[in-house]
């Protein structure tokens, strides 16, 4: 299969790795010749074997093969910048080339204005690092036709990925629903509860980071961009961004990329190693405490007695947390997550299955977000 990446940069030159990986033959072009050299010192740092017959590095766009199978477009997040690049593109490849966005939250029907035959245009947002993150979220517009779907599909399955589809929408899957994971724990920041303790409650019950400091490995300027994104196009108040962030940015708070965000870095992420895994899910009363588990831990609040943690231990518990604060703060993110979900399964956007796989894959969530 012949395979063109347009853009080099983190997302382009993973995406290039997976296509040469599997045997194709990848072109790739960018503007900066710098995300170039990159890519090519990428590819040598992990396919081991020769590859070179299988790249064509491109010095201008009039290059591109036109009997490539696909284009995938990875530059910047730019709506009007991808838009120019789709009507530059489209006269350079046969008609039955896919064109695909890598987009992980801009308009896939907005970017369909600047071709003039959509049917074969599509979003195919793969995570970073693309290389290891499983998840391929292929998104049609309205127009997109059912046979380059079902291509995009067998292409995504060609280099081991798993698929989930779903209509043009803010967000998509993944962005939208775990907006609810950041912006309601921002909510609780606001209100007094510190991100130390927010943090640890939610790995505790089984996430692998907790919402600020996943917030400060994207960088605070992105998570703060896509939420904002996704209200304007959705005018829901819940989906509303954060002032902390917007402040943050102003301050140059950027997260990891600039040694400092919520936290400082370098810094050592406690890492928490379960040693069961408990069939509990929901929130339980026992005789002097409430707690909430998803079965790795417990988060144990409205408590008084000092023996707690000799029951937890007894219930196998190896890990857990204990505050006071009245209510279950996992309780409160999760059931605003099942709330994002439930509302993009009603909206037809995507089915259960896909929904729930996607925010596995995709947010590595240790949970079901929908039943």
């Amino acid at each position: 299969m012949k395979v063109a990446v347009i853009g080099c940069g983190t997302m382009g030159k993973g995406i290039a790795y997976l296509f040469l990986k599997y045997g194709n033959f990848v072109q790739i072009y960018d503007e900066n010749k710098l995300s170039v050299e990159n890519a090519i010192k990428y590819f040598d740092s992990y396919i081991k074997e020769e590859y070179m017959s299988r790249l064509k590095i491109l010095e201008n766009l009039e290059e591109i093969d036109k009997d490539s199978d696909i284009l995938i477009e990875a530059i910047v997040e730019d709506l009007e910048k991808k838009k120019l690049l789709f009507k530059t593109i489209e006269t350079m490849v046969n008609k039955q080339t896919i064109i695909a966005t890598n987009t992980s939250s801009l308009s896939i029907n907005e970017l369909s204005e600047s071709l003039e035959n959509k049917e074969r245009f599509l979003g195919m947002h793969f995570f970073n690092p693309p290389a290891v993150m499983k998840l391929v979220e292929i998104i049609k517009s309205d127009w997109t036709k059912e046979e380059y779907l079902n291509r995009v599909v067998e292409i995504a399955k060609n280099i081991s990925k798993e698929v989930v589809i779903c209509k043009d929408s803010p967000g998509f899957i993944v962005n939208r629903i775990a907006r609810p994971f950041y912006l309601q724990a921002l909510r609780l920041y606001e209100s007094g509860i510190s991100y130390e303790l927010i943090d640890k409650i939610i790995k505790v019950i089984g996430f692998k980071m907790g919402p600020f400091e996943l917030m400060d490995l994207i960088g605070i300027d992105i998570n703060y961009s896509v939420s904002k994104i996704i209200y304007e196009k959705t005018k829901l108040e819940r989906l509303k961004p954060s002032k902390i962030q917007e402040e943050m940015i102003k301050n140059g708070l950027l997260g990891m990329k600039v040694g400092k965000g919520f936290y400082k870095y370098p810094r050592e992420s406690e890492k928490l190693e379960f040693k069961y895994r408990l069939n509990l899910y929901g929130t339980y009363q026992m005789k002097n405490f409430k707690f909430f588990t998803i079965g790795y831990g417990a988060e144990v609040f409205s408590y008084e007695d000092e023996n707690i943690i000799k029951e937890l231990r007894k219930l196998d518990f190896e890990h857990f947390v204990l505050h006071n604060l009245g209510f279950s703060i996992s309780e409160k993110i999760i059931n605003a997550i099942k709330l994002e979900a439930n509302e993009v399964y009603k909206s037809n956007i995507a089915t259960k299955e896909d929904i729930n796989k996607a925010m596995r894959l995709g947010a590595n969530y240790p949970i079901d977000v929908i039943d």
